[in-house]
């Protein structure tokens, strides 16, 4: 039984360049059955097709590598680098690590895509560690006119098959895409990098649809027990009815059910790191982090609680990161979740998604948001060391 692999098995996208290169050696190769070759300074040289069919070949599987490369690029498309903004780089990497799924280059499994009343939705981009999942959902065949916030009239995720089951509860937050995301500052911009247009009455003008008239619906969504992970689940999204939002009211304009299947990456990217280190000011220790390149679990023990205030339960936050060549995140958070782990608050936790994907290995120190009798009142940089 023959051992050998075959290493070019996969297909292989060339671009033009690479194509007119190829037919040029073909052409060569066909012109005469022997050829000449110059070189300078030297007299001409001969050489049989055979010969020449080789050293086209491997210009052919040089040219073709390199094109090979480019064409696995992953792009997680405008509505999931809005809801968590990635580099190319970083797009690359968690796609080829399975932390991320681009659906459109699932050229082999079955189509998601759900038609209905002559509008398409199907999942494009989902990400996911064991506390969050971010997915975005590409509509088609609906648009909406100026001004408009188009929407659904109920958007349902769970985990699981029961959807009444206490155990397949997640906290979601969802939207359309409008094209606008927070700079380095926090300050929303367009996706495009310029500055956020404004009508008479202030609201913002955003941008629904991509250059092909389609739209993108993001979710986040984070699970309930802070012991529970996402890794390998089964998640269900539903959406019921598309139309339009004015003053608080929902207008239908397409009537129908669109409901998903996602089978998530049981591929974990977080790491837990040892802090052990006092929040100063408070009765709050950092005992450890679990941390991954789109959110951040962070344990504390509890010395004295502070008097709680409504909401506001005096826990530190995670603000943001201070990066090992010294740039500074300091808007990295999405609102994320605080609270003890038992009543005799001797424990607590902090669990929250990230606005942009960022390297574990690169994170020096963690910017934390303290507070004093109720107040958020100072900003400390904890390091870690991994």
């Amino acid at each position: 039984m023959s051992n050998k692999k075959n290493v070019f098995s996969e297909e292989i996208e060339l671009s033009e360049i690479v194509l007119k290169k190829t037919n040029q050696a073909f052409e060569m190769i066909n012109q005469e059955d022997i050829v000449y070759m110059k070189k300078t300074h030297t007299r001409g040289k001969k050489m049989f097709k055979t010969q020449v069919a080789a050293i086209a070949g491997i210009c052919i599987l040089a040219v073709s590598s390199i094109s090979a490369v480019a064409a696995v690029h992953h792009y997680w498309g405008r509505g999931m680098n809005g809801n968590i903004q990635a580099s190319g780089e970083q797009q690359q990497m968690l796609t080829e690590k399975n932390i991320a799924k681009v659906y459109s280059e699932e050229g082999d499994s079955p189509s998601l895509a759900v038609t209905n009343n002559g509008v398409t939705i199907e999942p494009d981009t989902v990400i996911v560690d064991e506390r969050f999942v971010y997915m975005a959902f590409r509509i088609s065949g609906y648009s909406v006119a100026d001004r408009m916030e188009p929407g659904f009239d109920m958007v349902n995720v769970y985990q699981g098959d029961n959807p009444e089951d206490e155990s397949a509860w997640v906290n979601m937050s969802g939207t359309m895409y409008d094209g606008i995301i927070p700079d380095e500052n926090g300050t929303p911009v367009c996706e495009d990098g310029t500055d956020i247009e404004s009508y008479e009455d202030g609201s913002i003008i955003s941008h629904y649809t991509d250059e092909d008239g389609n739209m993108e619906y993001i979710i986040q969504a984070s699970v309930v027990d802070v012991n529970d992970s996402f890794l390998g689940k089964t998640m269900h999204v539903e959406f019921k009815n598309l139309g339009t939002f004015s003053k608080g009211s929902f207008i239908s304009a397409v009537d129908g059910d669109w409901n998903f299947e996602i089978n998530l990456s049981d591929v974990s990217s977080s790491q837990n790191i040892k802090v052990g280190h006092k929040v100063e000011g408070t009765g709050f220790t950092m005992e450890d982090i679990n941390i991954s390149p789109i959110s951040v679990k962070v344990n504390y023990s509890v010395s004295t609680a502070p008097v709680e205030n409504e909401d506001d339960l005096g826990i530190p936050e995670v603000k943001g990161v201070v990066l090992k060549d010294g740039t500074r995140i300091p808007y990295l958070m999405n609102p994320g979740r605080l609270g003890y782990t038992d009543s005799s608050k001797s424990n607590a936790y902090q669990i929250a998604g990230f606005t942009r994907v960022v390297d574990v290995d690169e994170i020096a120190a963690l910017i934390v948001l303290t507070s004093y009798e109720n107040e958020k009142v100072e900003i400390l940089e904890i390091p870690i060391l991994k």
